[in-house]
């Protein structure tokens, strides 16, 4: 297997992932079981059917942003994606906080998906009303489970990925074919209920815009295949084509599986009521028997085992690039490989810690208010890089790479610089209803998490670094015949 021709050895990463494990990666990452029974409840509870409108919509927005994403990609193709790219577009400073954002957004999500695995796993074992200490244990026996798997090599992860993708095309395909042909409870047109807004309702609770919002969080990690672009063959072009096609085959997925669901929930009113606590298990049951439910909830804890995996994957090649340029503290102990797959071992025992540390400090309304912060917080580490490129442009510096290079290309990264600043406010602004350390938890978060990062970075960053592509840093691994699947 192919490794850096440059640099010292414990620091060459391998090339062991092709297209189709950058794909696959990114998609378990995203994984339309996580991105749809996440949010599945609160958005049929607060908007009604018509929430599924915001899914074609956020797609659109954020297929404009995985399509600028492939223009950095393409021109460099580094480990730690958007701090890589943040860096080389504005400077170290604004690609340092860029990166440490990233890293606390990703071990946030880490935190939320554990959470949401656990919640299934309590009912796969019949443990009804789980408390939440309970939960947070199984949340924390299912990261501890993810950071073996992650640190025992690539073949572990593409294994599970693979059971991922199986457990995707009966539990959420499978299923959507079966719920639309045999039991089906209403017509299309069900579709348009609940967007019409109440004459003294608020802008910002215009239906419409919440669906959008809760969609938000449906259509995030496809830029995971940035994070491991210097383990994939051939990165300048099979990255870019990785965070596409991985974000349109969820969204199918998503849309599909979600539209079954909702024609075949028998009683809207008692969802919105809050007499059924999950509308998907709660449709299931009633439409496929309790057998079969428990089948399909365990196929579900593997949808969110495998997206919890990638998470950490993903976050541990953040931690790994920022050490390797020596930007973290204990860069010199966290940057070193382990084993025949140079695994960043140390950085993946490292993501476990952050995202345990998250439980401590997550509140008593646990679940909603992770959800509303790792939501809020991609999109505003997602327009870190994509203000970096409307910056390099505006000063001529920007030099693109074999990806959407022309005129397209820039249409194209100004209407996601858009998409993102509208989406950004419209996720994270206040609307009432619950705690307000639930409202404003992207505001506190991201206010403590900067003036942390500016302590961490003054105590660590000792003036510029040489970079990956630079011709003092560590080169980058090159493929052998025959490596990858």
């Amino acid at each position: 297997m192919g490794e850096a021709d440059t640099g010292p050895a414990g620091e060459r990463l391998v090339r062991d992932f092709t297209l189709r494990s950058a794909v696959s990666m990114a998609f378990a990452f995203v994984s339309p079981i996580v991105a749809l029974y996440t949010i599945f409840a609160i958005g049929l509870s607060t908007v009604g059917p018509g929430f599924w409108w915001g899914f074609p919509i956020t797609l659109a927005g954020q297929m404009l942003v995985a399509l600028t994403f492939g223009q950095l990609a393409s021109r460099w193709p580094y480990e730690g994606s958007v701090f890589q790219w943040s860096r080389r577009l504005v400077g170290d400073r604004f690609g340092w906080f860029a990166g440490w954002a990233y890293i606390w957004v990703l071990s946030i999500a880490m935190a939320a998906v554990a959470y949401g695995g656990a919640g299934f796993v309590a009912q796969v074992a019949g443990v009804d009303g789980a408390s939440q200490t309970t939960l947070v244990l199984i949340a924390l026996v299912l990261l501890a489970l993810a950071t073996w798997g992650n640190t025992q090599g690539r073949h572990v992860i593409k294994l599970v990925v693979g059971l991922c993708i199986a457990a995707e095309v009966i539990g959420s395909i499978g299923i959507g074919v079966w719920l639309l042909l045999f039991h089906r409870e209403h017509g299309l047109g069900v579709l348009t209920d609940g967007l019409s807004a109440a004459p003294d309702v608020s802008f910002a609770s215009v239906p419409i815009l919440l669906a959008v919002a809760y969609a938000g969080w449906s259509f995030l990690g496809f830029e995971s295949a940035g994070s491991i672009a210097e383990e994939v063959r051939e990165p300048e072009r099979a990255v870019p084509k990785a965070m596409a096609v991985s974000l349109l085959a969820v969204a199918g997925v998503v849309m599909f599986a979600s539209l079954a669901i909702i024609l075949a929930t028998p009683d809207f009113a008692a969802v919105t009521k809050g007499d059924v606590a999950d509308p998907v298990v709660a449709t299931l049951q009633v439409q496929l028997g309790e057998d079969v439910t428990r089948v399909l909830l365990c196929l579900f804890v593997i949808g969110f085992f495998a997206s919890l995996l990638a998470i950490q994957a993903a976050v541990s090649r953040v931690i790994w690039a920022l050490a390797r340029e020596g930007q973290l503290p204990a860069s010199g102990w966290l940057r070193r490989l382990s084993g025949e797959d140079r695994m960043p071992t140390r950085s993946i025992l490292i993501t476990f810690v952050t995202a345990a540390i998250v439980f401590a400090f997550a509140g008593t309304d646990i679940y909603t208010t992770l959800i509303t912060f790792t939501s809020g917080g991609f999109y505003v580490v997602f327009t870190f890089p994509v203000i970096g490129l409307a910056i390099a442009r505006i000063r001529g510096r920007w030099q693109p790479g074999p990806f959407l290079s022309g005129p397209l290309g820039v249409a194209i990264s100004w209407a996601a610089l858009l998409w993102l600043l509208v989406q950004t406010i419209n996720i994270v602004w206040p609307r009432g209803g619950v705690e307000w350390y639930v409202d404003y938890a992207p505001f506190i978060v991201f206010a403590l998490l900067a003036v942390i990062g500016a302590i961490v970075r003054r105590a660590t960053v000792r003036g510029p670094v040489a970079a990956p592509g630079d011709p003092t840093a560590p080169g980058l691994a090159q493929a052998e015949p025959g490596a990858g699947d």
